[in-house]
């Protein structure tokens, strides 16, 4: 049930979580369950129903507080760094290419900040891919432990929701410096 979900996501979080970007918000459930505790929400989808369906819902907080956009998690339209705290609540099983968007979450956030990755443990409910696009019958802990070492996130242990008939995972990870490059030496004219 969502409430469950929701409830160990926000105990695994905690406060503060500072410059929030949801990406594939939806609704805007998850912008507008963690708005209290963020300093800026940026609620981030490529349909802009769904985007207009999370500005309804939005709309009840500062217009400063809270900006939506509409892009693709492929390709994020923002600057490296400027995210404390990334979301991808039910939207990376959608992601044929899931190390390039989690290349893109990297990227976006800043040394220390953190992610969050609510979906499916792996499954065989093949109907999913169908019935509602899914690319991805969920996750391994294996798959995304390397998917986000790989990316650049120091992954945490898991947490198991189990449900009927699948169980929701909450994986998260913390943004590792990006690698120290020593300046090139420049050889001196003989």
């Amino acid at each position: 049930p969502d409430g469950l979900v929701e409830a160990a996501l926000e105990r695994a979080l905690g406060e503060p979580l500072g410059a929030l970007l949801d990406v594939g918000t939806g609704t805007g459930r998850m912008a507008q369950l963690f708005a209290p505790r963020s300093q800026h929400v940026t609620a981030f989808d490529k349909n802009p129903e769904m985007l207009r369906l999370a500005r309804a819902r939005l709309q009840h907080l500062p217009a400063e507080q809270v900006e939506l956009v509409q892009g693709d998690f492929t390709a994020l339209p923002f600057g490296d760094g400027g995210f404390d705290t990334l979301l991808f609540h039910q939207v990376l099983h959608y992601a044929q290419a899931p190390e390039a968007v989690l290349a893109e979450a990297a990227r976006v956030t800043r040394p220390g900040g953190r992610i969050a990755v609510i979906d499916f443990a792996a499954h065989d409910r093949e109907e999913l891919r169908s019935q509602h696009a899914h690319a991805r019958l969920g996750f391994s802990d294996e798959q995304m432990l390397a998917l986000l070492t790989e990316a650049g996130f120091a992954a945490a242990t898991p947490l198991a929701l189990p449900g009927k008939p699948l169980t929701v995972k909450i994986w998260l990870g913390t943004r590792t410096p990006a690698p120290h490059r020593a300046p090139a030496r420049q050889e001196a004219a003989a």
